[in-house]
């Protein structure tokens, strides 16, 4: 294995080890050392944060209740009508690309209207494998006005859906998302707001969340994540973050030409979460990097708690510069909501 293959390894088993293990003006922030640092403010799942402004977001995802979110930006080039109407037509050829399961002459199981949701709705209940004849799956296409907004369930049985469970968690999800303009974020009224990139949806937690934004485009060469989730079914780690590293960096020492050194470890609180911190210098003989790591185990079933972790990779120097950047990361982040004592 090439050595940049194996440090790539090393610094997954990182996250598998302490694991297994919205864009709004621009803000100058003044980390612990005095250096100012202009910033922008992200609303994320129930959280927000702020990211050095020139770094721009370069990949975000939302899951709610065990449902993909995804925002869909209409054309200025066409009408909105015509618009929804092409993103419709376009899912439904894909699914109609599907192989129906044994026995089953169609993939589509039922379409139909869903009246009071946004501007206008449609979903779409369809047999997601040939080899499941026993569950399907709901989408929601809304047309929330300047946006689209996908709501994709995870499969449900049939005798599930006779209930309708999927298809009353993915309307109301649908009925409950507004759009809001980036001047406007941090004005929202009093609710249980779980923002994406272009809004938010007011809901509590229950049972299942989870959001992840990456961002890149930094002088520096910085790539930064944040990810967070919960799970009413997902096993926590235990492990630590700081446990994790130390058990990489005794793997590492039996690699040739491989080795870390630290430059921070220890016990770090964000938004009110008691975590844990890392900092490392990674050397692959020629080549180093600075990784840098924040993580939070989560409380259980919990939306206000949920597993966290924030990392962010840089090539190695300048390292004063990066660690007031990343200082400046985490002290910005806060809970959008007031939590319950």
């Amino acid at each position: 294995m090439p050595k940049m293959q194996q440090v790539n390894t090393l610094l997954m088993t990182i996250v598998m080890l302490a694991s297994c293990y919205f864009v709004q003006g621009c803000d100058k922030t003044t980390n612990k050392i005095g250096v100012n640092i202009p910033m922008d403010t992200y609303y994320i799942g129930r959280f927000s944060i702020e990211v050095p402004a020139v770094m721009t977001l370069d990949e975000r995802s939302s899951e709610l209740s065990y449902a993909k979110i995804e925002e869909v930006i209409w054309p200025k080039n066409v009408g909105q009508e015509q618009a929804r109407t092409t993103e419709w037509n376009k899912f439904l050829e894909e699914i109609n690309k599907l192989t129906p399961p044994e026995g089953k002459e169609k993939v589509i199981i039922r379409m139909h209207d869903f009246n009071g949701v946004g501007q206008w709705a449609k979903g779409v209940y369809y047999y997601y494998s040939d080899f499941r004849a026993y569950d399907g799956r709901w989408s929601l296409l809304v047309d929330a006005g300047p946006v689209g907004i996908w709501i994709k369930g995870n499969s449900v049985v049939e005798k599930e859906n006779v209930n309708h469970y999927l298809e009353n968690n993915i309307k109301t999800s649908g009925k409950s998302y507004t759009y809001i303009e980036k001047s406007k974020l941090k004005f929202l009224p009093k609710g249980d707001w779980f923002y994406l990139e272009h809004g938010a949806i007011n809901l509590p937690y229950e049972e299942q969340e989870e959001s992840y934004a990456s961002f890149k485009g930094h002088a520096l060469n910085l790539n930064l994540s944040i990810k967070m989730q919960m799970d009413i079914g997902h096993y926590r780690e235990t492990m630590g973050l700081i446990e994790g590293t130390k058990g990489m960096i005794d793997d590492a020492s039996r690699e040739p030409g491989i080795s870390f050194s630290i430059v921070r470890l220890g016990k770090r609180e964000v938004a009110g979460m008691k975590g844990e911190e890392s900092i490392l210098r990674a050397s692959d003989n020629d080549k180093k990097s600075l990784l840098f790591a924040w993580e939070f185990n989560g409380k259980e079933d919990s939306g206000e708690y949920p597993t966290t972790t924030i990392e962010m990779e840089a090539p190695d120097g300048k390292l004063d510069e990066k660690i007031a950047i990343w200082d400046a990361v985490l002290d910005s982040m806060k809970p959008m909501f007031e939590r319950k004592k």
